[in-house]
């Protein structure tokens, strides 16, 4: 006799699922959504999964890691991260930077590869065999690097074309053979991605014997320092302004310079569409109206499509509308101790923080880094930056790390999240 069971539904299934000892079933946060499984992963595994996936390692001083969990074929990070160390004059000067790209890979791989190197031959040019520099100038060669770098990304795409002065007159079939993703049109195409991609960058710089300190910032990723105050306490604060629609300076000097433009900035996005109001690449949003009506719908890519770039083309009347000019910080460093925090805008954004003044998550921050700063002696090393992403996904929350670690969804459900965190002990 054969005796047939009826079949669950997905819900019953995944409830099942969940009773089974290490798996859980979770909504994210939203109600009515979901419900979608996750492992519960025991210590110590969680904390060596949470290394595996960020990539969590120490270059010289500087602890660093980088996680998207998504698995690749839903999404992959955009963010980037360099940290280099420059014998210039006898001398070893500190780099770190982090880049948060946006719609495409292209721009910030481009910016990545190329800024780190354009600013060292310009300081190493700069400094000659005397390792003493005014301040000043630095700051203006990290300005000038920046901007430098967008307009040769904005010069080698208006190259490609013979007679930029008869762009209109091309017909559409003559703009898709120029970009072409073939053999003959890769180089054009790829110069073409980076100039419809973007991304934010902040930076620092740190001079011998860390005297000195530099951050340029572009976007909206963040430089938080932290130092022992003359009591022993940790003290963070925040270096950088953000470049977004949440800081009203900004919001006032973009509608200054685009004034009596209703669509320019509509729900805190430029056109509605881009957050950051200053990055490198972008060149569809600084580049004259027939660029969005013409050319770009006419290159084969799968990001902004050719009704949306139509769309988009009405409300381009006074480009450029995303700034390329960074704004940059100079510190005197004292003697003591600090730790210099560099991420993306996906460390704050995590759920975690949610709904948090950005002070009080700052205080938060410069509590757990002063405590593992204390905590480390001889040779034993806290990673840092991993213990900052660790709080953001739950802290000792153990179930809430594993389900932002392992949730089965086939949506992108957090940012990408990229943190460096430079030490002096």
């Amino acid at each position: 006799m054969t005796i047939f069971l009826p079949e669950g539904s997905p819900l019953e299934n995944l409830q099942a699922l969940a009773e089974v000892s290490g798996f859980g079933i979770t909504d994210m946060g939203d109600a009515g959504e979901g419900p979608w499984t996750y492992r519960i992963l025991p210590e110590p595994l969680l904390t060596a999964e949470l290394a595996r996936l960020s990539g969590a390692s120490t270059r010289a001083c500087v602890d660093i890691t980088s996680l998207q969990p998504c698995p690749a074929h839903v999404a992959t990070s955009q963010d980037r991260y360099v940290t280099q160390e420059w014998d210039i004059a006898g001398g070893i000067w500190l780099f770190n930077a982090v880049l948060d790209g946006h719609l495409n890979h292209h721009t910030v791989d481009y910016v990545s590869r190329t800024l780190p190197s354009r600013i060292m031959h310009s300081l190493e040019l700069m400094i000659g065999s005397d390792a003493s520099v005014r301040p000043e100038r630095v700051s203006s060669l990290l300005r000038d690097s920046i901007i430098d770098l967008d307009k040769t990304i904005h010069s080698e795409f208006l190259d490609l074309f013979s007679l930029p002065n008869q762009i209109e007159q091309l017909t559409d079939l003559e703009i898709a053979e120029i970009f072409s993703n073939n053999n003959a049109g890769r180089h054009s195409y790829e110069v073409a991605m980076r100039c419809l991609g973007g991304t934010t960058v902040v930076l620092s710089l740190t001079d011998p014997g860390s005297k000195n300190l530099w951050v340029a910032n572009l976007g909206d990723c963040q430089a938080v320092l932290v130092q022992r105050g003359i009591d022993r306490q940790w003290i963070g604060s925040q270096i950088n302004t953000l470049h977004n629609a949440t800081n009203a300076h900004e919001v006032q000097r973009f509608k200054n310079e685009h004034p009596n433009e209703m669509c320019a900035l509509r729900d805190g996005r430029i056109l509605g569409f881009l957050e950051p109001m200053r990055a490198i690449g972008d060149m569809w949003l600084k580049l004259p109206r027939h660029f969005s009506e013409r050319i770009f719908p006419n290159i084969c890519q799968r990001w902004i499509s050719p009704i949306q770039f139509a769309q988009y083309a009405q409300d381009i009347y006074s480009p450029p509308y995303v700034s390329n000019i960074p704004d940059i910080f100079h510190l005197n460093l004292r003697s003591s101790a600090f730790a210099l925090i560099l991420c993306s805008d996906g460390l704050p954004s995590l759920d975690y923080y949610q709904d948090t003044d950005m002070d009080v998550v700052i205080n938060r921050w410069s509590k757990l880094v002063g405590s593992y700063m204390d905590s480390s002696r001889g040779n034993q090393h806290n990673n840092i930056a991993l213990c900052l992403l660790r709080d953001g996904l739950g802290g000792e929350d153990n179930e809430r790390v594993s389900r932002n670690l392992t949730v089965e969804m086939e949506e992108r459900w957090m940012d990408d999240v990229t943190i460096l965190v430079q030490r002096r002990e």
